[in-house]
């Protein structure tokens, strides 16, 4: 359990401590904006792997244990999380990895309705398996991404507008952090034609697909 917990909170680190704090600028400067970011990739793929290594020898120390009633509301959430995940992987949006300046970006599509789509996938995902696992050691991984990708996104916003001051705001007045309030707010409007329609069906499919699988994949049924 030791090397798990060590792998989740070296992944959470490398994000919260290393590029999403003050000390980035300083070890950016050392290495330079490529190689940091080349190197950052990597220890953070070196986490994943750490973490799902680390994750198939980790005792089984029950807490709750399976949520079967749960089962229903993980499946819902492995749906948005699919449909979040691909149809925003073309949006342009300054948030993903910040190649783009918010400058040059007008809030459509999955943008409009949040601009952090891929990091609430990843994070819906993460609460979907930790509310039906029960176990010390999924509470760790799967809880370790759900914070990543839901909570990680006030961090974002918060190193991208140091970075670009009044083109950030301008950029954030026409989305938001959580999904569908700005659209609510009436600082946006949701326009349905402007969404993935490949990416949506992309997203059911590999849903679907990995419904089918599951059990002969990671040994467990998701269905109640």
């Amino acid at each position: 359990m030791d090397s798990l917990i060590a792998s989740c909170l070296f992944f959470l680190g490398m994000h919260w401590i290393i590029s999403g704090s003050p000390l980035r600028a300083p070890v950016v400067k050392l290495f330079g904006e490529k190689l940091f970011k080349r190197l950052f990739a990597a220890s953070i793929f070196v986490a994943l792997g750490w973490m799902a290594v680390a994750f198939s020898s980790a005792p089984y120390v029950e807490t709750w244990g399976t949520a079967a009633a749960l089962k229903p509301v993980s499946l819902v959430l492995m749906v948005l999380s699919f449909l979040m995940l691909t149809t925003s992987a073309l949006d342009k949006n300054p948030t993903t990895l910040g190649l783009v300046p918010p400058d040059q970006v007008e809030a459509r599509g999955m943008v409009r309705i949040t601009r952090h789509a891929g990091l609430f996938g990843l994070g819906l995902w993460g609460l979907a398996h930790f509310i039906v696992n029960g176990d010390v050691a999924s509470h760790w991984v799967y809880g370790t991404i759900a914070f990543q990708g839901l909570i990680a996104p006030l961090n974002l916003d918060r190193k991208y507008r140091a970075r670009y001051g009044e083109a950030w705001e301008k950029f954030t007045a026409q989305t938001s952090y959580l999904p569908f309030v700005a659209i609510a707010s009436g600082r946006n409007k949701l326009v349905v034609s402007e969404l993935n329609k490949w990416g949506a069906l992309a997203g059911i499919g590999l849903f679907l697909l990995t419904l089918y699988f599951h059990q002969a994949w990671f040994g467990v049924s998701p269905l109640p």
